[in-house]
């Protein structure tokens, strides 16, 4: 019975954000009622799974739960994600706020997930560095663009830069907006809106520099699985740094 309850949770986690994967790289949109209904049905199978299970640590299970409120909200109100993100985190953590099925190194299993999913996002660095490596040899990265060493150096790391067409797609955000007195600007580390505002690219430019737009719950998707197969990537490159 313990054993069929878990494998429903995870089977409720694993759909919920491949659904909600697939809707944010459509649409940029998410139902909010996939994330009603998994967390109920989340939050129901984790009370079921405390009333037959002996010994289930039930603090641990409270703690888990408020700091990944706390986490996920506080990190949405600071504008570095979406609230769908925000949400399928809560999800996680009402559906299995502690890992009771493999061999995480940190039983909170939403943490392990959410750490998992950071340094898989941090993949976009290299890819970032060897496409503008590449696109270097046909032309200046950042002709017309006004903006410090530090400006251009941080685009480098986190963006690339690709056609006016291409730039306007719902799977890429601007960081290289228009100037009224002609040439651009870079503006990076901006906070994530819930509504995408217009994109205006400079007029007649042959290039121009984004952030690659993956949602970050495509990232709390994978960083799932790797914490299903019992994998922690930040806990175990913590261990190792220390």
């Amino acid at each position: 019975m313990e054993e069929m309850i878990v494998e429903l949770k995870l089977l409720l986690i694993g759909a919920a954000l491949a659904v909600g994967s697939w809707q944010d790289i459509k649409t940029r949109e998410i139902d909010d009622r996939l994330w009603v209904v998994a967390g109920i049905a989340g939050g129901l199978l984790t009370v079921a799974e405390m009333a037959t299970t002996p010994a289930y640590p039930l603090l641990l299970a409270g703690f888990s739960i408020l700091v990944t409120s706390l986490l996920a909200f506080g990190i949405y109100f600071l504008g570095l994600y979406g609230g769908a993100d925000a949400k399928a985190l809560l999800v996680i953590a009402l559906a299995m706020p502690v890992n009771t099925f493999g061999t995480s190194l940190l039983p909170v299993f939403p943490l392990t997930v959410f750490g998992n999913s950071l340094v898989i996002s941090l993949m976009i660095i290299p890819a970032c560095l060897v496409a503008n490596a590449l696109r270097a040899g046909r032309g200046p990265l950042f002709a017309g663009v006004r903006a410090s060493t530090l400006k251009k150096v941080a685009a480098l790391f986190t963006g690339i830069r690709v056609s006016p067409g291409t730039a306007k797609s719902v799977h890429f955000n601007l960081i290289e907006w228009p100037l009224p007195s002609g040439g651009s600007e870079l503006k990076l580390f901006r906070k994530v809106e819930e509504v995408d505002e217009p994109k205006h690219c400079v007029v007649g430019a042959k290039g121009v520099w984004v952030t690659v737009a993956i949602p970050m719950i495509v990232f709390f998707l994978g960083g799932f699985v790797l914490a299903v197969l019992g994998i922690d990537i930040l806990i175990t490159l913590i261990t190792l740094i220390l």
